[in-house]
């Protein structure tokens, strides 16, 4: 809320400031506001494309992190990022593999969007050895 006020105080100087010279430019109420925030949204899937509700979702740039869980319908949202490169996305549930996603870009006032298919565990397991060596 405070993030907010402070927002709006920085834009009303720059309408009063351009009030004598006629109005303050787009550019420089984009500059003082700061950059637009970019996002990061998709759908975690299975394999048939049924949605994979309850999968923690974290997104890391830096020393930042953030952390979602998928809803009903398996879909998750960071609707607010720094716009930036070099986020990592990592997606995890139980009894699934998981999944990384490297050098992510964001973009300013864009959502970049991760559709995602978890594989089971049991896919990836190897079959269990007989004791007998048989």
């Amino acid at each position: 809320m405070r993030h907010n006020a402070a927002r709006f105080l920085v834009l009303a100087m720059v309408v009063l400031r351009g009030a004598g010279t006629g109005a303050a430019t787009q550019g420089e109420a984009d500059a003082l506001a700061g950059p637009a925030p970019g996002g990061v949204t998709g759908k975690v899937m299975n394999r048939r494309g049924e949605p994979v509700p309850g999968v923690k979702v974290t997104l890391r740039l830096g020393e930042w992190v953030g952390s979602a869980v998928s809803d009903d319908g398996g879909e998750y949202c960071f609707c607010h990022v720094r716009a930036s490169h070099g986020y990592v996305l990592e997606l995890e549930k139980e009894g699934f593999a998981g999944f990384v996603e490297r050098d992510l870009a964001v973009g300013r006032a864009k959502l970049a969007v991760r559709n995602v298919i978890l594989e089971p565990l049991s896919r990836f397991e190897p079959a269990p050895r007989d004791p007998g060596g048989r």
